[in-house]
């Protein structure tokens, strides 16, 4: 009789920062009930993979589970997998770092359910060739990554029934291959049509094995999988046919298959992702023609013949297309370096209770989610944005009071490598950091108040994507138990309404000339002309450590006259001096509206306790998601009570306070979905400058606790 040997692979996780209420509902819906599946049939053989996020959420609140769990891999039925303790893409660590997390689960695995990991769970599925050497480094024998990793090296999909070999200056790792297809069909399918799909693979010889490994949300988290896989029981069905069929199916653990069978091969395997993910790794333009080519290849029914040849981006992309990413993978690099010139400069500093505790922080702020975006909303989160940055902060905090002994700092370096240095500053007795980009339209890139471990400018611009052009024909209502990937609908009517792009991050600072004629409902479009080259062009700077002050100067134009911008930041307690000197060098008059941008990441538009109030009037809108102008006003703050602050603006001469929101249009499992990203306000003030005359205009940003 033919056989084949079947891995069935679950992985679980929800990231740094996710609410409590999706932790509480992705268990009662899924990670519960499998288990509950799971103990009913003692001769099924699994393996799972835990994120250490959610091991830790799981262990405080749902104790009795890690109980049941240890039960089973006692028993056999089950395998736990390795991985990134904090769930990071592992290409995106330091080796150190790599090895430190794997580690950690290692760690936490051996002592929680007293079995020593030997596999890997790669997040995403994220496959460099380096990263062999790490993994094995860490004590791991095996990881599994998807065919389309392996059809990328020039092999066959018929090739794909078992284990290969790989290895990186001598370090050797077994590699799993996932079968597409049945990632596919289940849960989505009859469980006969997996039956069907593992026979073609059977053998005389019974030593193929084929892995069907994949998120664990989609039994049960996923739209309508809840009722399909557990009320009509599609798991329990599956399961019982696998039983059915146990005299030629054998459910194996990747380790039971690892201690009684030889590699298929030795393989070198590309730089590559899931397929998906290679489309979602594309730049808008390119990915909407990627997409038509899929189409195009499938409707002629050649995609299978030239899918091993097609290929799209890689995960680094991310990096490239949003500078948001970017910047928190590089502030992430920037705090576990200093740490680790710590420990060069005094070894015995890793076993200090502050420095451990900091790194834990660091680690903590790599959970791979925030920083990018495909199918879930990833990047487009706020909320998953601010635990990232809300751990980086508790981690520069204990470095900024413990170890680096300054109570103020002013200092230039390349952090988000482009080539151009940013201006730095640190303040203990202000609990302040600030990034500033002289060579981009000098703006603050990164705000923090320390103790509160918020990113004031944790923002996120409004991108093109290449699922745009389907917002406006997508469905409100969403097919029960058909794979996301081929569903999708939109969570409200109209979204194709704000599908606006911004020129520019929406940070501090970008320096605004418009026309009197552009109002507030333009402007926040983008649909009107800058009047200047300002916006995005490159500064001189000048520091001032002693006076702590910031002098940021650049020559263009103006209305197509020559201009001059003298903009200074002079830092003093909880409070921000910002000096304009705007110098009309060309020949003629020159008339327009001058205004410096100001964002503010709330993590909230319509919430009643963060809002809008003014010193000067009575605000008749005070939601951060409102649209208003209020003219003739010196103030203007917005004010987080959640969050325990307040930041006002202030000018000297009276302004009209342009004020906005930010709204995304992204896609999650659950369809298309508007994002409230942050409140924008400026303070346009209305001048004309003859020749050679100069203006000085005053802002003050005024931090303070409430």
């Amino acid at each position: 009789m033919k056989k084949i040997n079947f891995i069935f692979g679950i992985h679980n996780h929800q990231p740094t920062g996710n609410f409590d209420f999706v932790f509480e509902s992705a268990f009662e819906k899924s990670y519960k009930p499998i288990i509950d599946t799971l103990e009913k049939f003692e001769d099924i053989h699994m393996t799972f993979h835990f994120s250490g996020c959610l091991l830790e959420w799981i262990e405080e609140n749902k104790p009795n589970y890690i109980d049941r769990i240890a039960k089973l891999v006692e028993t056999g039925n089950m395998e736990i997998l390795s991985g990134g303790f904090y769930e990071p893409v592992l290409a995106m660590l330091p080796d150190r770092d790599k090895i430190a997390q794997i580690e950690k689960l290692n760690h936490y695995i051996e002592d929680r359910f007293n079995y020593k990991p030997r596999g890997l769970w790669l997040t995403e599925r994220v496959w460099e060739p380096g990263l062999a050497k790490p993994i094995v480094q860490a004590g791991i024998k095996y990881v599994t990554v998807d065919d389309y990793h392996f059809l990328g090296a020039g092999l066959q999909q018929d090739q794909l029934d078992g284990a290969f070999i790989t290895e990186e200056q001598g370090y050797s790792l077994w590699i799993y291959p996932i079968n597409q297809n049945l990632r596919y069909t289940i849960p989505f399918e009859e469980p006969q049509e997996s039956i069907d799909l593992l026979q073609k693979y059977a053998s005389e010889d019974g030593d193929k094995c084929i892995v069907m490994a994949d998120d664990g949300e989609k039994f049960g988290v996923w739209p309508g999988t809840h009722k399909v896989v557990f009320k009509e029981k599609w798991l329990e069905k599956f399961f019982t046919a696998l039983q059915e069929n146990q005299d030629w199916i054998k459910t194996k653990t990747f380790g039971e298959y690892y201690d009684h069978h030889s590699p298929i091969g030795r393989i070198y395997l590309p730089t590559a992702s899931y397929f998906e993910m290679s489309e979602w790794t594309l730049p808008a333009e390119s990915g909407e023609k990627f997409e038509e080519y899929t189409e195009k290849f499938k409707d002629e029914e050649i995609f299978e013949d030239i899918k091993p040849f097609y290929k799209g981006g890689m995960w680094r992309n991310f990096l490239y297309i949003y500078d948001e990413s970017n910047w928190m993978q590089k502030k992430y690099l920037y705090l576990t370096n200093k740490l680790e010139n710590l420990k060069k400069n005094n070894p015995s500093i890793e076993k200090d209770e502050k420095f451990v505790k900091a790194r834990e922080h660091v680690w903590r702020g790599t959970c791979n989610c925030a920083y990018w975006h495909g199918l879930f909303g990833g990047l487009y989160l706020p909320h998953l944005r601010h635990a990232i940055y809300s751990e980086l902060i508790k981690a520069q905090k204990i470095i900024i009071n413990e170890f680096d002994n300054k109570k103020f700092s002013i200092n230039t370096t390349d952090i988000d490598k482009d080539g151009k240095p940013e201006i730095l500053v640190e303040s203990v007795s202000q609990n302040l950091f600030f990034a500033i980009r002289p060579h981009n339209g000098g703006y603050l890139e990164e705000m923090d108040l320390i103790d509160k471990s918020y990113n004031i400018l944790d923002t996120l611009r409004r991108y093109k994507e290449a699922y745009h052009k389907k917002v406006k024909d997508a469905p409100t209502e969403s097919s029960e138990g058909e794979s996301i990937h081929n569903s999708v609908r939109a969570k409200e009517k109209g979204l194709e309404n704000y599908l606006k792009y911004d020129r520019q991050p929406r940070k501090m600072l970008h320096d605004h000339f418009i026309s009197e004629s552009v109002t507030v409902e333009q402007f926040k479009k983008c649909d009107y002309f800058e009047e200047s080259d300002f916006l995005n062009g490159d500064y001189d700077y000048k520091i001032d450590k002693r006076r702590r002050t910031i002098t940021l100067e650049r020559n263009g134009w103006v209305n197509w006259q020559r201009f001059k911008i003298k903009k200074q930041l002079k830092f003093t307690k909880s409070k921000v001096l910002i000096n304009y000197i705007l110098e009309n060098r060309g020949d003629g008059n020159n008339r327009f509206r001058f205004g410096p941008e100001f964002n503010f990441a709330m993590l909230g538009g319509d919430a009643p306790d963060r809002y809008y109030e003014s010193s000067d009037i009575e605000l008749q809108k005070k939601a951060l998601n409102t649209t208003s102008v209020e003219h003739d006003i010196n103030a203007l703050a917005v004010v987080n009570e959640f969050d325990g602050f307040k930041i006002n603006i202030n000018s000297k001469i009276p302004a009209s306070y342009f004020r906005f929101p930010i709204e995304t249009v992204s896609l999650s499992e659950d369809g298309f979905e508007r994002v409230y990203q942050s409140s924008v306000i400026v303070p346009f003030i209305s001048l004309t400058l003859s020749p050679g005359e100069k203006k000085e205009l005053v802002f003050e940003l005024d931090i303070k606790g409430i």
